[in-house]
């Protein structure tokens, strides 16, 4: 049997595999269903939409949905070190 990989950075299998768990199936499963989910309705307008900016996404900033602890968005918006109160700030 022919087989196809594809690769992700940790942050994004993590969030895959949650899903998978949801839905009570193994990962290849998951991905098995959203490619036949492509291949069924990947003529409609907003499907190919959503692969082209996706694939065009590929090499920048993790999508969204997955596990976000190295995304830039995430790191730029943090508030910088000794701003707030910590656990050893006075009372």
């Amino acid at each position: 049997m022919p087989t196809i990989k594809i690769h992700v950075d940790h942050e994004e299998l993590a969030a895959i595999q949650r899903r998978a768990d949801a839905h009570g199936v193994k990962v290849p499963d998951l991905v098995y269903g959203a490619l036949n989910c492509m291949m069924s309705h990947g003529t409609e307008s907003y499907c190919i939409g959503r692969v082209g900016q996706a694939i065009r996404e590929k090499d920048g900033d993790l999508p969204a949905w997955s596990d976000s602890a190295r995304s830039i968005g995430v790191y730029e918006s943090k508030k910088d070190i000794g701003e707030g109160r910590g656990p050893h700030a006075a009372d």
